[in-house]
């Protein structure tokens, strides 16, 4: 081992072991559920990076304040809302992998949006059931969306927001979009602020959710900003539950019949885990479409996940500028 190596220890992670090859020049890896507890208690003082696909569950208080040196945690997830900060050294850089999973979730909101204008879901459950009769042509032609010149607001314009407004083009849709900064993109209209937010619910036919969770986003979505939404629009969540206010939705939806909400993920429960059960009888609702928060994975499978944490890993390896370096104060 040469002098001035850095020491990388890898915690829960999707990524194959040979996505991590290229860090063997830079670094001397070690993998947390490898390890028993004598050497784990050995390697801790001298590790000075830390890789986890949300927070490892292995390193608890005790642990972590023996990492004396560690100085940079990545992390393999986009959103950051589940870290410890309060268990992490404020000289601790922590970054997202936002940008990895871009394409994929951008892919499956448009899905969502999809499945809630064209009814496919609604169809397919009046089918199986056996309540889905022949009807006039006219009737059942009003129950699909058609989405040219419609318009697509997206809220946090992003990597996955951008990827969205993409995929959206072809379809003949018009794009605002809802951020803390301006969008100079032709086609693509920019709103900013709590006026901004509410022009941009007021205006669009579909509405997607893409903002990390934060102290800001958390609950952005309740009675106020459902209530200004068209009767017949679909609001799409692929952030976190919680950017949406439960009760408020569930309400919204049982008083809007034509009003979709189509969500990729969930509200957490007691215990902070994302659960698919709701308190709430959301699955009972014919214009509620819920899938097990399927979108981000497909990114593990396609190889982003594991590009984008190498990448960043080797930039620190190098001393090169970071990408998504978090604002704690976000979020602590």
């Amino acid at each position: 081992m040469s002098k001035g190596r850095r020491k990388l220890l890898v915690g829960q992670t999707y990524n194959r072991p040979e996505e991590f090859a290229p860090l063997k020049r830079y670094s001397d890896i070690y993998w947390l559920d490898e390890m028993d507890a004598e050497e784990l208690e050995r390697v801790l003082p001298s590790i000075d990076c830390l890789y986890s696909h949300g927070w490892p569950k292995a390193l608890d208080a005790g642990k972590i304040s023996k990492m004396k040196n560690l100085r940079f945690f990545q992390t393999g997830n986009a959103g950051v809302n589940s870290m410890r900060f309060d268990l992490l050294d404020k000289r601790v850089v922590v970054c997202s992998n936002a940008g990895s999973y871009s394409d994929e979730v951008a892919e499956f909101a448009v899905g969502l949006m999809l499945a809630a204008g064209k009814s496919i879901v609604k169809f397919d459950r009046e089918l199986r059931a056996g309540t889905h009769g022949h009807q006039r042509l006219d009737d059942l032609g009003s129950q699909v969306a058609f989405f040219r010149g419609k318009t697509l607001g997206i809220v946090g314009y992003g990597g996955i927001g951008r990827s969205a407004a993409r995929l959206a083009r072809p379809f003949g849709m018009k794009v605002m979009a809802f951020r803390r900064r301006p969008v100079n993109e032709r086609g693509v209209k920019t709103l900013r602020g709590k006026h901004g937010l509410m022009r941009l619910l007021r205006g669009s036919d579909v509405v997607v959710l893409a903002v990390p969770l934060t102290k800001a986003t958390r609950g952005m979505i309740g009675r106020v900003e459902l209530a200004a939404m068209r009767s017949d629009a679909t609001l799409v969540n692929v952030a976190r539950g919680e950017v949406v206010q439960k009760e408020a939705a569930y309400d919204h939806l049982v008083k809007n019949p034509r009003f979709v909400y189509a969500t990729d993920v969930w509200w957490p429960d007691e215990a902070g885990v994302e659960s698919f059960s709701p308190d709430l009888p959301f699955l009972e609702l014919g214009n509620f479409i819920g899938t097990p928060h399927a979108s981000g994975p497909s990114a593990i499978i396609s190889g982003n996940v594991g590009k984008g944490v190498v990448e960043n890993l080797t930039r620190y390896f190098k001393g090169r500028p970071l990408k998504n370096v978090v604002d704690r104060s976000e979020y602590s």
